[in-house]
């Protein structure tokens, strides 16, 4: 007998949906089913008019614990990931003391087990060289690395600025095979563009950052320096907050020259209006110009649908409201950036129901690349006999506006509060079990397990 049977759905099948049935025995997919044939389950699921699709996987949250657990811990982001259809998260090294050792890494990792009711994973500094053979030997998923440094979260003890130095972390990760994902950034040109708006007496808030924070130049100058590092090193790159249009297409041209190098953006880039801007302030920073350039809007939604851009990533950032509202007198003192998982699925499906994003890609950028980008595939990131059953059953009919009352974040805020969007998470599953219904959260805290990389 089966634990778990989801009938009557529309599942999603290598690129296509298709009427059947998925059958779960413990934690696995173990068949799918074209018709009753006097199938038996402990737990009939009833998907009618629903899709079938895989969970979400994550490769770009802060949890923020430990260290800054006032803002968010592995329990509540967790919580947030599985309202909003996502069953494994891969959180970063921002935290405090910040992940560069063995030690804390285990630490870090055992922490998160008592506490996260999705499966995850770690991405873990790359500034003590001699530790990157160890961690990678003690499972850490892999490793990122800073270009921005300042005032948290981007922290410069996890920076690193110069070619030679990042050259070298670059060959001793490609010696551990896993992936180096590098947060890239001209500190310098930035510095520079800041001090000459502070001469010029703009007001230094968050309407000003965010106009400084993501000019083009700031992003694209630093890819392609990234770029030749990887051609020296052959490291597995792994490009996150793609939002520069020279940037993609560099990308692009790696690609076609056979480049180990993959790229993520985080929808608020995008997403997030000019108007959101000015409306939410420090909420929405640093979003808001680039919606407003239409030939960057083009370069981006090309990269999404041409395979440029191979994931989305959250960015799940959250801080307090007081922590934002620095932002009012001095942006470059205060802390950016904001909650993301609670509805991140359906801020997708929504593009789907707009036509603007193939469902495939959607599919493809949620769940497939980044399980390859973990080493996590295959038993993670679709839908097949043998793969983790790690599931949502989504409504693309049904429309919800996102509101405070919606959230399971710590922080209790969205820059999307208020938006309308239709492709709804109904049901999540994780390694078959309801964790998430209707937004209301069903397992036992700890329940979620720690997912090696490198397997």
């Amino acid at each position: 007998m089966y634990t778990m049977r989801i009938t009557g759905g529309s599942v999603y099948l290598n690129g296509q949906t298709v009427e059947a049935d998925v059958l779960i025995k413990g934690e696995k997919i173990a068949a799918i089913a074209h018709g009753d044939h006097g199938i038996e389950a402990k737990e009939t699921i009833d998907a009618t008019g629903l899709l079938v699709l895989p969970g979400m996987i994550d490769t770009h949250c802060h949890t923020r614990d430990p260290g800054y657990t006032h803002k968010e811990d592995f329990y509540t982001a967790s919580c947030a990931a599985a309202v909003g259809g996502v069953t494994t998260i891969i959180d970063m090294p921002n935290v405090e003391p910040p992940t560069t050792n063995v030690d804390l890494f285990e630490i870090k990792r055992a922490d998160a087990g008592s506490k996260s009711i999705v499966d995850f994973g770690h991405w873990v500094a790359a500034t003590e060289l001699d530790q990157i053979p160890r961690l990678a030997a003690a499972g850490a998923t892999g490793f990122k690395i800073f270009q921005v440094k300042g005032v948290y979260p981007h922290d410069p003890r996890l920076a690193i600025s110069e070619d030679g130095d990042m050259l070298r972390a670059f060959r001793a990760i490609e010696e551990t095979g896993r992936t180096c994902i590098v947060h890239p950034f001209s500190q310098s040109l930035f510095d520079e563009l800041s001090d000459e708006a502070r001469k010029s007496d703009e007001a230094m808030n968050w309407r000003a950052f965010s106009r400084i924070y993501t000019i083009e130049q700031v992003w694209y100058s630093a890819v392609g320096r990234l770029l030749a590092l990887q051609e020296l090193s052959r490291v597995r790159l792994h490009l996150a907050h793609t939002h520069a249009s020279r940037s993609i297409q560099m990308i692009r041209q790696a690609k076609m020259d056979h480049l180990s190098v993959t790229a993520e953006i985080d929808p608020k880039y995008y997403s997030l209006t000019m108007a959101d801007l000015e409306r939410l302030h420090g909420f929405v920073c640093p979003a808001g110009f680039i919606h407003e350039d239409e030939a960057r809007m083009k370069a981006i939604y090309a990269g999404l649908t041409d395979g440029t851009i191979d994931n989305i990533g959250s960015d799940h950032a959250p801080h307090t409201r007081d922590e934002i509202a620095v932002q009012e007198h001095d942006a470059w003192v205060a802390c950016a950036g904001s909650p993301q998982l609670d509805w991140i699925y359906s801020l997708l499906l929504n593009d789907v129901a707009l036509g603007k994003i193939p469902l495939k890609r959607v599919v493809e950028m949620l769940c497939e690349s980044p399980a390859k980008i973990a080493d996590i595939w295959p038993h993670k990131g679709q839908i097949a006999p043998g793969s983790d059953a790690d599931l949502v059953l989504v409504d693309m009919n049904r429309k919800e506006k996102i509101t405070e009352e919606s959230l399971q974040t710590k922080v209790g805020w969205s820059p999307y509060e208020g938006r309308t969007v239709q492709g709804i998470v109904t049901t999540t599953i994780r390694r078959g079990e309801v964790i998430a219904r209707e937004r209301q959260i069903l397992a036992k805290r700890g329940s979620g397990k720690y997912i090696s990389g490198g397997n």
